[in-house]
């Protein structure tokens, strides 16, 4: 685990009641320095929500806040109460309701049809932490993580759904990055073991990180598969502050692959900097002559308004066209372009990203399966040829179905 300083602690006493729990926590603290700790309950985790503010902070990034430190910890359990029982307690403490403070969450569900005009496939995502330690600018989170603790509760409770649904992929984590906090943590060894003795469903660990030491010796059985979201060099530099660099995560890459792990990349968030073209050609070069992903899924810089992207991050790192962009819709509260709550850069400015990271990556690889995120009906009929797959029918890093054996991984026309 890495060294973390956190200004604060909150342990909720609910960890107390489970020894498992006590030894996962007792584990995580010889890897943290802080001289304040405090033992909360219900009524005292909504305090601190009030007086951290972070309620008030839903519309901020993280570059916004200038987050220096390590973020708060907030150690906490899965409750798996009835639905009336949450609901109650929601009402009385309603500032607990956001970012599962109250114990609840293990798993959420992606539903496309929410998406507006943006292309997605519905999934179950599973949890068991909300918040990052990586300093990304762009990112939504807040500075705080929230860790539930009782993981044997957390595995045992998910059973039931991954064996009933016909779901393949099961994403675990979107909400943080979980590996910066292993193997004290336990949810890695946890997961790829109980994914292990599953016939046809697979754990894909969603990651920045290069503490992946305690991933090569677990005996994944070939079910896990692993997803980075790499950036070039000055992104991984300047923007994205406590994440490894650009070659460490290609060499973590490097080394699960050759532990026997499926590998793939996630080009996330791709943002527009001066000298974008150079520094990705050279990324995906490096990143090819190291490691062999399975699939590559593209995504531009999106999910924010362009004063949010002015107020978070040193748009002065951007190409002059984008920049422009960016300024101009700035102060007008503009979120959306073409009907889609991600999007924020027009179709043609994101086709030219896309026709030159697509070029790169065939120059190399031919027959890699490329898909793009969360885009446009639009974008996706005009980059269905040189993609070889189209809206109705891909796979991408995280969709429910893109595991290996699916066809589409062996020939992946079908357009």
């Amino acid at each position: 685990m890495l060294n973390m300083k956190p200004p604060r602690i909150y342990i909720h006493k609910s960890v107390y009641d489970d020894e498992k729990a006590i030894r996962r926590l007792d584990r995580i603290m010889t890897c943290i320095q802080t001289d304040n700790i405090d033992i909360v309950n219900d009524e005292n985790l909504a305090f601190a929500v009030e007086e951290n503010n972070w309620l008030d902070m839903s519309s901020k990034r993280t570059g916004e806040l200038k987050r220096e430190n390590d973020p708060i910890m907030i150690f906490n359990t899965f409750r798996f109460l009835p639905e009336e029982e949450f609901k109650k307690l929601n009402r009385i403490y309603p500032s607990l309701s956001a970012y599962h403070l109250l114990g609840t969450g293990p798993y959420t569900f992606r539903n496309s049809s929410t998406f507006g005009n943006g292309v997605c496939k519905s999934a179950y995502e599973i949890h068991s932490a909300w918040g990052c330690y990586h300093a990304c600018d762009y990112c939504h989170v807040k500075d705080f993580v929230n860790i539930m603790l009782n993981l044997e509760d957390f595995v045992e409770y998910i059973n039931p759904l991954i064996k009933r649904e016909k779901q393949q992929l099961y994403k675990y984590d979107n909400q943080t990055d979980t590996i910066c906090f292993e193997p004290e943590y336990g949810a890695s060894e946890l997961l790829v073991n109980y994914f292990a003795r599953q016939k046809d469903k697979y754990l894909m660990l969603y990651t920045k990180s290069d503490n992946i030491e305690h991933l090569l010796e677990l005996d994944h059985a070939g079910h896990t598969i692993i997803n980075w979201t790499l950036s070039c060099e000055t992104v991984a530099e300047k923007i994205e502050k406590k994440a490894p660099s650009m070659d460490q995560r290609i060499h973590a890459a490097e080394l699960c692959q050759k532990a026997g792990y499926t590998v793939r990349f996630r080009f996330s968030p791709i943002i527009p900097i001066k000298n974008w073209r150079d520094e990705n050609a050279e990324m995906i070069k490096r990143m090819f002559s190291k490691v062999k992903p399975d699939l590559i899924t593209m995504d531009v810089l999106g999910w924010m308004s362009a004063d949010q992207i002015v107020n978070s991050m040193d748009i002065f790192l951007f190409d002059d066209k984008y920049r422009q962009v960016v300024e101009e819709m700035a102060g007008d509260n503009v979120r959306r372009i073409e009907n889609s709550p991600k999007q924020i850069f027009p179709h043609n400015l994101r086709l030219e990203i896309y026709n030159f990271f697509l070029n790169e990556i065939q120059k190399i690889n031919e027959n890699i399966p490329i898909a793009i995120c969360m885009e446009t009906h639009k974008m996706w009929k005009e980059l269905s040829i040189k993609l070889g797959m189209n809206k109705e029918n891909y796979i991408c890093c995280c969709g429910p179905v893109s595991v290996p054996g699916n066809p589409m991984f062996s020939s992946n026309s079908v357009v």
